[in-house]
Parts: structure tokens; sequence; C-alpha cells
């Protein structure tokens, strides 16, 4: 019977499954309008890392916290980094469609330059779920957090870039696509919490350390989107 106990490990990793299950539906579905993707992967790392650090609640209600918080932010983060990427692929397809002798030294170029975007883009969108800066101070952040921990980052990418990549490795797309669709998204996102989790923990020491001793009188002015408001008085 202990097995089935409401806090038993078996009920804890059940929980754990169907919040990331929630959570990834309400993710793909907020992304469907493409322009508001961004705000999605904030709101879905926000309340991956409450999850990892036991704080979930109401998935729902959680995410949509993040999501109207940091709904301006991440859109202009988002559009940016859609821009950068259309960018690189009409130039891959310029490429593609032209080669020349610079082909080839070109090519491993802006291969480079889109590793070094999509290693930023990988803690982007953590970051800003976490911290309140300027979206200068955010990316700047991003790139030096993903190459400070560089295999880390390298096994979220791999992580985030699987689901996609099933889809050409024969059927197994379509083999595993109620699976992809159920989990795409939230367990990269959640192992990634589990990494990271740490160093934020870190960051935020610091930064509240600094905050009181600068202003002692204060209240934590909220520096990061942690707890709701709702939360924080109930």
């Amino acid at each position: 019977m202990k097995l089935f106990a409401i806090d038993s490990p078996l009920m804890n990793l059940l929980s754990k499954i169907s919040n990331l299950l929630i959570l990834n539906l309400i993710t793909v579905i907020m992304c469907i309008p493409i322009i508001t993707a961004g705000a999605s992967f904030t709101a879905m790392h926000y309340v991956c890392l409450k999850i990892v650090r036991g704080h979930e609640t109401s998935i729902i209600k959680q995410f949509f916290h993040s999501f109207k918080d940091n709904f301006k932010q991440s859109t202009i983060i988002w559009l940016l980094f859609l821009a950068v990427m259309a960018f690189l692929g009409y130039d891959f397809m310029l490429m593609y469609l032209n080669p020349t002798e610079m082909s080839t030294f070109v090519f491993g170029g802006l291969l480079a330059f889109m590793l070094i975007v999509l290693f930023g883009g990988c803690m982007v969108f953590p970051i800003q779920a976490k911290f309140y800066n300027k979206i200068t101070v955010t990316l700047k952040t991003a790139f030096v957090f993903s190459f400070k921990h560089f295999f880390r980052t390298l096994l979220f990418l791999i992580l985030k870039l699987l689901p996609l990549a099933l889809f050409f490795i024969g059927n197994l797309g379509l083999v595993f696509f109620p699976v992809i669709l159920c989990f795409c998204f939230t367990v990269p996102g959640f192992v990634a919490a589990k990494m990271y989790d740490k160093y934020f923990q870190e960051a935020e020491d610091i930064i509240n350390a600094k905050q009181k001793a600068e202003h002692p009188e204060e209240d934590n002015d909220r520096i990061f989107t942690d707890v709701p408001e709702t939360e924080k008085t109930s």
C-alpha cells in the first residue's frame, strides 16, 4: 500500500510525468500562433524549474503568470532569433543553388555562427524566465552561460533537436509522434533545469545578498520571476 501512498516515490514520479505532459500540451498550443512561441518557451522553462525545485502548484496558472510577465521581452528575443535563423537559412539556400569556390569556407563560417546562436538560444529563455534584466543583458548572459557550461548546453541542445531529428530517420518521427507531441519541449526543459538549477541558485543568492546590502529596508523587489504575487500573499 505504501507504494501507492500520495507521497511515495512512485506517485511523485507519476505526478511529475503528468505535470510535464500538461505543460507540454499547453506549450505546443501556445506556440501555434508562432509569434507567441518565445513567451511560451519562457513560461515552460519557468514551470520546469518550479517542478525541479518542488514548487509547482497549478501548472496552468503558473504557466500563464510567466507568459504574461515575460511576453514583451520574450517576444522581442524570439523575433530576433527568428530573424537571424531566417538570414542563415537564406544564405545556406543561396550557397546550395549557386555553389562557388568560396562556398566551403563560407559554409563553415555560417555553420559556426549558427551553432553559436543555437547555444545562446538554449539558455536565453530559461534566463528570461528566472531573472529580470534588460534584453541586452539577458542575451549576453545567455551566451556567456552557455559557453561557460559548454557540455551541459550541448546536451540540452541535442535533447531539444532530437524530436525533430527523429523525423529525418526513417519513420521514427511518425512512430514516436504521440510521445513527441506529449513531451518534446518539457523533457529537455526539465533535464536542463536539473542541470542549471545549482548555478541559478548561486546567482540568486549573490543578487539577493547584494540587494539586501544596498537596500536593507526593502523587501525583495521581485528580481526573479519566481513566485506570483498571489502565491506570495497566500
